[in-house]
């Protein structure tokens, strides 16, 4: 399986149900500690571990002063598994090698 990665394709397969099934753009990584401005000019911190930006016009999060955050959110990269990056074009060539050993 191919690995996340900046600008790529991920769709949720844990984490909150109702997001469940949902697919974003990964934006890039972010680390634990970093401060990013995201592209709507809204600066944050991630106080958590290293999480992955992620974009989505479904997301939105409430943040602890109250504001809205819609369209991005950090998240867990063991939450998203990669749904683009994977090249299957050589899938015929592996499966006639496997059955003419």
């Amino acid at each position: 399986m191919s690995e996340l990665r900046a600008g790529g394709l991920a769709i949720f397969v844990a984490g909150p149900v109702e997001l469940l099934g949902l697919q974003v753009e990964t934006v890039r990584y972010v680390s634990a500690g970093e401060s990013i401005t995201l592209p709507t000019g809204f600066r944050m911190r991630n106080s958590g571990r290293g999480r992955w930006l992620i974009h989505n016009e479904r997301i939105f999060v409430e943040l602890s002063s109250g504001t809205i955050l819609n369209d991005y959110s950090l998240c867990r990269g063991n939450w998203l598994m990669p749904i683009d990056g994977e090249d299957f074009s050589h899938e015929d060539e592996r499966q006639k090698e496997l059955s003419h050993g």
